[in-house]
């Protein structure tokens, strides 16, 4: 019998707009599973939130009283990224499984504790936050790729812009935010792991900060001898769009180009661009909380894991390195622990 079998009960902490996300997915989509707990600093935003799931929704404090609350047998977090992998470790030190929005961490140090802590478990409970392994398009061109239909792929092209940066952003964290989400998809949509990158960044007139290079090309190399060239462009203004083409020896597979319909009105023709990553991918997060809580109910992971998360930091640090340094640098992932074959 599965150890859920009266249902999962899940506490949010981070009640922002990804939070809210997840949560009204796992309340109105989801079966098998129930929002029973929400804490954030904003506690009215809480106490709002857990009032639109259900009359019996606990506003917690802080935190650590969500996780050590018997209540609680599983937790999603969505809290500004520094905060990222203390909560992950307080949820392993309490045996609880964890759905962690990327990054798994800001620093390649911590996500290696959190991979260490989980191989010491001998079980997986993290999964991260790589919504794109969801997302119906990336699926479908990943399935192409699986089937040979295009042959051996030889070249990935990505683009990743966001109508406009952050507050605080810097040249780095848009490789270990933003960038973080290509790195990953580059591994998994073409099967092979990253052994070099180049990264090249500028400055742009949409820039609020004269030092930040806010647009930066990114090339990979990857074992497999496929390549790839991925721009992140995050003040690009007119919307939010991520877009991925794969170019094989046999033929060619892309993403479809937008959600919404192809107006042609007038000689023209046209669609609306998404504001941002809620609205580009919306299945892509209902089918990525589906799966994980039907996961959960099996007893097993099978969504991206620690060892995804951490190994996304280490490509992005050597990412940093290069947009520092203007050279190649070479990437050889480390030996992979037996939990994560």
């Amino acid at each position: 019998m599965s150890a859920y079998s009266n249902g999962i009960s899940v506490g949010v902490i981070g009640t922002g707009g990804m939070g809210t996300r997840h949560a009204e997915t796992l309340s109105a989509t989801v079966s098998g599973a129930r929002v029973a707990g929400v804490t954030d600093l904003d506690r009215s935003r809480a106490e709002k939130l857990a009032a639109d799931c259900g009359s019996d929704v606990m506003v917690f404090e802080n935190e650590q009283s969500l996780i050590r609350d018997d209540g609680i047998d599983v937790v999603v977090i969505t809290t500004p990224d520094d905060a990222h992998a203390g909560l992950v470790m307080e949820c392993l030190q309490h045996d609880k499984p964890v759905f962690c929005e990327k990054p798994l961490a800001t620093t390649v140090d911590d996500a290696r504790k959190i991979v260490n802590a989980e191989v010491e478990l001998g079980r997986k409970l993290v999964q991260v936050g790589f919504m794109r392994r969801y997302d119906p398009q990336h699926l479908d061109v990943k399935r192409a790729i699986d089937s040979g239909a295009i042959g051996h792929p030889v070249l990935l092209k990505g683009t990743h812009r966001n109508t406009g940066a952050r507050p605080g952003t810097s040249s780095e964290s848009i490789l270990v935010n933003s960038a973080v989400h290509d790195l990953d998809a580059a591994r998994w949509i073409i099967g092979q792991e990253i052994v070099e990158v180049y990264v090249h960044g500028t400055n742009t007139p949409a820039a609020s900060d004269g030092e930040v290079l806010d647009l930066q090309v990114i090339q990979l190399t990857l074992s497999g001898g496929c390549l790839a060239n991925i721009e992140v462009y995050v003040n690009a203004g007119y919307g939010y769009e991520v877009d991925l083409e794969v170019v094989g020896d046999a033929g060619t597979i892309r993403v479809a180009p937008a959600n919404a319909p192809v107006l042609r009105k007038q000689r023209y023709a046209g669609y609306p661009i998404e504001g941002d990553w809620l609205e580009r991918f919306p299945a892509a997060y209902v089918l990525e909380m589906q799966r994980w809580i039907e996961d959960l109910r099996d007893g097993r992971l099978t969504g991206p894991d620690a060892w995804d998360g951490y190994i996304s930091l280490l490509v992005a640090e050597s990412c940093i390195a290069a947009l520092h340094f203007g050279s190649k640098e070479p990437f050889e992932s480390p030996r992979r622990p037996e939990l994560y074959l």
